[in-house]
């Protein structure tokens, strides 16, 4: 008994060990998946630590100890070449041709007659160097100019710091100090913490609304992040409404893509601008349109009468193409105000830092690769979609399932990079949260809060003077430039329109 127990001994040992072997292998993946898992849970949900991200900014800013603040002020664009001592023309005295001389006095011999004082030159102080001088004083605060190099002339040091200033803060480093950038160099540490908190508080009151895959349409920021399972996948620059037809906050969704779309002008456009152009050039002003009348197209628009037709019998459709207003791509939403996602037809907008121009729709940078990452859900590869671009023909994908949109008005955000970033008002009346699409009043009322005016007890940021045309200034987060950013607010303008445009 005893040798044929050794043997199954170690058979059962054999045994026992593959098995511990097997399990490792096969509780590899879910170790591996519960500790991918304890990782994520360990990090707070995308927007809950934006705001932390931006409460510690204000925090920051709030500390810093304090600096001088030289205002630059609302002024004329300054760039290389201005202010310093600049060369004046003294016009030269009128003196009558030699005919005339002789006509008015009796030539005296041997005297010729005056000829013309040449024009004086002489040096005088630029208008614009005190306004230089306040530029190269106030990068000197921020760090980008040594004190020594102190200027009121814009020389090629001045432009160098400007640019870096201008990089640091995620700006066009064009190194022209106009209003965008004057608005970065001119915001105080109070204004800077104000908007920060009352970003921070409008993403806390919204938060529970943003599911975890959403395309996030930042107003102020004038970018578009699509988040994907918590955590962003891309943000892309953006067009959004210009004051007089601003972007309204909605809650909505994307249920399908259109490739090739074409353009209707909506009812807005048509009665304020584009009717007005028939009327005094008979020519709509559009690329590749073709337009309406009572349902019947028009093929010479200069033959009628434009005066005597009322806008609702008119109709403008622009053909898919390269001058299509929507570009190649609309991303259609659901709400029935007008307002959805596509691409254009002039992208030059986008190489701006204020980019509120739009009839109210949003204009995406790159409307391919959010179509391509949308697509894919339907089976769409980029090849496929290729070819259905070169065809030229309209086609609209629906989507498996629909992705929702949010609209906010955060005045700051986190980039890719971890850098935050500050954005003063576009609007100085900034839009009401909107009913979500298919729901009731009482149903979005919880969201009404995330107003970020309702929300922030904060004291409204203010300027000294209201500016037409401000724009989204982030806050670097280098330790030599951190405090001093301006804020921005624009004329009330008309109540929003309740038809937007593409373009």
């Amino acid at each position: 008994m005893h040798d044929i127990r050794r043997p199954i001994s170690r058979r059962s040992a054999a045994l026992c060990m593959v098995g511990g072997l097997v399990g490792i292998v096969l509780s590899g993946p879910a170790l591996a998946a519960a500790a991918k898992e304890a990782v994520h849970a360990a990090k707070p949900p995308l927007i809950a630590g934006w705001a932390t991200a931006l409460e510690q900014r204000a925090l920051e800013v709030q500390n810093a100890p304090k600096a001088p603040v030289t205002r630059i002020g609302y002024g004329a664009v300054v760039k290389k070449g201005d202010g310093g001592m600049v060369e004046s023309v003294a016009p030269a005295m009128d003196v009558p041709p030699a005919d005339v001389q002789q006509a008015q006095a009796p030539t005296l011999p041997g005297l010729e007659p005056v000829e013309p004082a040449p024009p004086v030159v002489i040096t005088v102080r630029s208008p614009l160097a005190d306004r230089v001088g306040k530029l190269s004083r106030r990068l000197i605060e921020l760090g980008f100019l040594p004190a020594d190099k102190w200027t009121d002339s814009f020389n090629d040091d001045v432009e160098t710091a400007v640019r870096a200033f201008q990089l640091a803060e995620g700006l066009q480093p064009d190194g022209k100090v106009g209003e965008v950038t004057r608005q970065a160099m001119d915001r105080t540490p109070a204004q800077t913490v104000a908007l920060l908190r009352r970003a921070a508080a409008a993403m806390r009151a919204q938060q529970a609304s943003i599911p975890d895959t959403t395309i996030l349409v930042n107003l102020p920021g004038q970018s578009v992040t699509l988040i994907e399972h918590g955590r962003p996948t891309f943000t892309m620059r953006a067009v959004v409404g210009r004051p007089s037809r601003k972007t309204p906050l909605l809650q909505d969704k994307v249920t399908s893509v259109t490739i090739n779309p074409t353009w209707t002008v909506p009812p807005t456009v048509l009665s304020e601008d584009k009717l007005p152009a028939l009327r005094k050039k008979g020519t709509t002003g559009i690329k590749n349109a073709a337009v309406y009348l009572d349902g019947s197209e028009v093929v010479n628009t200069q033959s009628v009468n434009w005066w005597s037709v009322d806008p609702g019998r008119v109709r403008i459709v622009q053909r898919p193409g390269d001058d299509n207003a929507l570009g190649r791509f609309r991303f259609n939403l659901t709400n029935g105000d007008g307002i959805f996602l596509h691409g254009t037809n002039d992208p030059r907008l986008f190489s701006r830092d204020l980019r509120a121009a739009s009839s109210g729709c949003v204009r995406l940078e790159d409307a391919r690769m959010m179509a391509e990452t949308l697509l894919g859900a339907a089976k769409m590869t980029p090849a496929s979609i290729g070819q259905q671009l070169d065809t030229g023909e309209t086609k609209t994908i629906r989507l498996p399932n629909a992705i929702p949109v949010r609209f906010v008005y955060w005045n700051a955000s986190v980039d890719t990079a971890g850098v935050v970033r500050v954005h003063p008002d576009i609007y100085e009346d900034p839009p009401t949260l909107a009913t979500p699409s298919g729901q009731s009043g009482s149903a979005a009322a919880p969201a009404m809060s995330a107003n970020p005016a309702a929300a922030n007890p904060v004291t409204p940021v203010s300027t000294p003077r209201p500016l037409s045309k401000p724009a989204p200034l982030p806050v670097p987060p280098t330790a030599h430039a951190p405090t001093s950013l301006s804020s921005a607010s624009v004329p009330v303008p008309a109540k929003p329109l309740p038809t937007s445009t593409g373009m």
